[in-house]
């Protein structure tokens, strides 16, 4: 074999092994008669064989391997396969072609009843020999003349009573009837026969029959039953006059001649009738009517000569066994055929599933070879396609079109065919052009190649070791990028490089295990490092577990190299760990963040109410106010730090500026009346010192209400302001008197008004003079009257004109200005007044 036979792609169906063989026919097409024929017939595995035989639609080579393979699984498929064909084929030749192949009765008896040719029915009939299978086609098969075909074909006399004992058919029931003549027989078929058609033709034919002689001796007819040698020949009887009707099998048969009441011919007769019955016994129920006669015979009482019961009872013995007999062959039967319809059905299911999977196999090939043209031709058009891709569609390309070979549908396979052949011959150039491409590429590889060489070989001097295998990791990288070389250099190449890696390894490798076990060592540091973060990973103490993270983070780093993939592994979990903790820190800082925010905007509001209060005057509303402004600033909670601060002394401030203004309210506020009242005085006074403008009495009036309604001003500073004040008014009403006509500035008004007052006081002074008499008079007077209680009622007459005075006084104040000396002498007339009441007052 040369080498390229070696690569050469062989047929699945050549394989080896033959379970792939198997599977590889099952995908054959039906088409490919001769290579099946060949496979079947000269494949050493009966596997193979058989799996070919299933595929084989030639009735010939099916006939040969039926006949002559060596295995019986094999013979079997195909006599199976000739009768599938030649039952379910439509076109005649094939039909005889495949019923040539077939010798065995059970074929030819099944291809009697249901083959779809009526040509190849007759055909099978007449090959048929067997008289049982002959009675099998007539009393079942389904086309009236293939059962009168076969029922003509019969001769043996038993099997002519089966047919027209057991069929269900009227034609051939009857038929068979009037082809029998035994006695025995024709009675059978009137008490059992399935038709009753067949039951009334035997009872005509019996009635038209002589009845039989009586018997001449005792022992004859047992003779007879028996089979015993012959006895000397007797006398015929003669025949009565007028032959008596049949009488029925299932009772006993009286002889024919004089009636004789004999319990022992009784006993014959019955126990013939049950030998009859026994023998002429048919179908599904037969056994259970055997027990019947079996239990009908042991019940009869033995009332007949030893030697006779002896030969009848071995007549029924032979009975019951052919019975039993008939039976186990009419079940075999009856297997036989099952196990040719399962087959039939297993055949056709397993035909279907080739059908299937070699549809599938055509389809999925079909598939294959579009794909594969596709990308030829994707290949053909790629700009820089790679060697290895190309060669390899160049090589699937002459593998599809060995499989499209076996493919049936000849107009798309040569449609395929032909584009793969396209494709072939469009990518074959650019596979010449990679090819001198890469032989270039090798050669420009094979400098550098021993440039790297003598590169290894000259690190063999290099001390530093860390440096050394740095280099001989570039010097490696570097050779994997050029590892291509001429294949007449590359493994000489190779050889030199290798043998300097060796030398270079050998003192590298303690270096490096020291390095490993360095690094071991690290990963150990930096995992315990990573178990310590995750377990801080669920911390809630944010500003701690912050530091600790920063200072685990600084241990890694100071923690030397570890393995990549190790050291990847641990950095992620660590990450991971710390991510996790940041993450919910950033969270809880945010949410924090906006509580912060809402916190700040509710205490800037409490700022700038308490900001409004530090001026208030209405000093208890505002100052309980303030305190629950102070109340509710501690239930918001915290604020960003750094406006913490600034907002609690703005709040702070505020707070203190009312407080203390609160503590001096009372000072505040005389300084506001001083205030207020001094701006009165001076307003009075610009009025007073200028030209009066027109309209001047409701100004002054409304400057005397204002002066009415402001606060009380401090006692040292009382009356220099009210005197103040009422002089500037008094020079304003005096000015202008006309501007308060009708007023209660109006100055005669006013005058008019003092007169009054003055007169009003006057008028208490002689009753407050005569009760301020001297005590002692009054004492004397007392006890000359014997009035001791005319002392309280002074008293309580002075209290009565004081009262009066007062009310005097404070409708004094309430009076306006009497300009000029008129009002000055009338104030002082009134002053006189009053000082003198008040002088007046009873002494103790």
């Amino acid at each position: 074999m040369t080498l390229l036979d070696r690569f050469r792609t062989r047929p699945a169906w050549q394989s080896p092994d033959p379970q792939v063989r198997a599977a590889a026919v099952r995908h054959l097409g039906a088409d490919q008669s001769d290579l099946l024929a060949s496979i079947a017939r000269d494949d050493a595995d009966p596997r193979v064989r058989r799996a070919a035989v299933q595929r084989l639609e030639d009735p010939t080579a099916l006939a040969e391997r039926a006949r002559e393979d060596g295995d019986e699984s094999v013979r079997q498929e195909a006599a199976g396969r000739l009768l599938h064909m030649a039952e379910a084929a439509e076109d005649p030749a094939t039909a005889e072609a495949a019923l040539a192949g077939l010798g065995d009765a059970r074929h030819l008896s099944a291809l009697a009843r249901a083959a779809r040719l009526s040509s190849i029915r007759f055909a099978a009939v007449a090959r048929l020999d067997d008289p049982r299978a002959l009675a099998t086609v007539a009393k079942a098969a389904a086309d009236p003349a293939t059962r009168q075909a076969a029922l003509e074909a019969i001769r043996d006399p038993a099997a002519l009573a089966e047919v027209a004992l057991k069929s269900e058919h009227k034609d051939v029931a009857v038929a068979a009837v009037a082809r029998l003549d035994d006695r025995d027989t024709l009675e059978a078929v009137a008490a059992r026969a399935r038709n009753s058609a067949a039951a009334r033709r035997a009872r005509a034919a019996l009635d038209t029959q002589p009845a039989p002689p009586p018997p001449a001796a005792e022992a004859a007819p047992v003779a007879t039953v028996a089979e015993a040698p012959p006895l000397p020949a007797q006398p015929p009887l003669p025949e009565p006059p007028a032959p008596e009707p049949a009488p029925s099998v299932e009772s006993p048969r009286a002889a024919p001649g004089p009636a004789v009441p004999d319990a022992r011919e009784r006993e014959r007769a019955e126990r013939l009738s049950l030998c009859e019955k026994v023998e002429s016994l048919r179908g599904e129920d037969a056994l259970d009517r055997l027990e019947e006669a079996r239990a009908a015979w042991e019940g009869m009482a033995p009332l007949i000569d030893p030697p006779e019961l002896e030969a009848l009872n071995g007549r029924f013995q032979r009975a019951l066994a052919e019975c039993r007999q008939r039976q186990q062959d009419e079940a075999a039967h009856r297997a036989v055929e099952k196990e040719a319809a399962e087959r039939e059905a297993r055949e056709k299911e397993a035909q279907a599933r080739a059908r299937e999977a070699e549809l599938r196999r055509r389809q999925q090939t079909l598939a294959r070879a579009q794909a594969l043209a596709a990308r030829l031709e994707a290949l053909a058009h790629a700009e820089k396609p790679g060697l290895r891709e190309v060669e390899r569609a160049l090589r699937d390309e002459r593998s599809m079109l060995d499989a499209l070979a076996t493919l049936p549908e000849r107009k798309e396979r040569e449609a395929l065919a032909e584009r793969l052949r396209a494709g072939r011959a469009a990518l074959f150039p650019k596979a010449q052009e990679l090819r001198e491409a890469d032989e270039w590429t090798r050669w420009t590889n094979a400098a550098k190649q021993e440039e790297l060489c003598r590169q290894a070989e000259a690190l063999l001097a290099e001390e530093d070791l860390e440096k050394a295998l740095r280099r001989l990791r570039e010097i490696d990288a570097a050779w994997r990028e050029v590892r291509q070389a001429p294949r007449d250099q590359a493994e000489s190449l190779w050889k030199r490089f290798k043998a300097a890696r060796d030398q270079l390894h050998a003192r590298l490798d303690p270096y490096l295990a020291k390095k490993k076990e360095e690094g071991r060592a690290n990963a150990k540091r930096k995992e315990e490092l990573a178990a310590r973060a995750e377990a801080l990973a669920g911390s809630t103490d944010w500003l701690k577990t912050a530091e600790q993270f920063r200072r685990l983070q600084s241990e890694w780093k100071q923690v030397g190299p570890t393995p990549h993939r190790t050291s990847q592994v641990l950095w992620e979990r660590f990450r991971a760990a710390a991510d996790r903790f940041f993450t919910r820190r950033k969270e809880d800082l945010d949410r924090r963040k906006h509580e912060w925010a809402a916190n700040l905007q509710r205490k800037e509001a409490l700022c700038a109410r308490a900001e409004e209060l530090a001026t208030s005057a209405d000093w208890e509303p505002a100052a309980a106010e303030m305190k629950r402004l102070q109340t509710e600033w501690k239930t918001v909670g915290p604020v960003r730090k750094s406006r913490a601060e600034a907002v609690w002394q703005r709040f702070r401030k505020a707070a203190d500026a009312f407080f203390e203004r609160y503590a001096q309210r009372e000072q505040l506020e005389r300084a506001a009346a001083v205030a207020e009242r001094e701006a009165l005085c001076l307003e009075m006074e610009q009025m007073a010192s200028g030209t009066a403008p027109s309209g001047v009495g409701p100004r002054v009036l409304e400057i005397v209400n204002r002066w009415r309604q402001a606060g009380p001003p401090p006692r040292e500073s009382a009356e220099a302001l009210s005197r103040r004040f009422a002089d500037a008014r008094n020079r304003v009403v005096e000015a202008r008197p006309e501007a308060f006509r009708k007023t209660e500035l109006d100055p005669e008004a006013n005058r008019a008004r003092m007169e009054k007052l003055c007169a009003r006081v006057e008028a208490l002074l002689p009753r407050a003079e005569a009760a301020g008499a001297s005590l002692a008079e009054r004492l004397k007077e007392a006890l000359a009257a014997n009035t001791m209680g005319a002392r309280g009622e002074a008293e309580a007459r002075w209290k009565a004109a004081a009262a009066e005075v007062e009310a005097a006084q404070t409708a004094w104040k309430r009076l306006g200005p009497v300009p000029g000396e008129a009002g000055r002498a009338l104030a002082e007339r009134f002053e006189a007044a009053c000082h003198r009441f008040l002088d007046s007052r009873p002494r103790k």
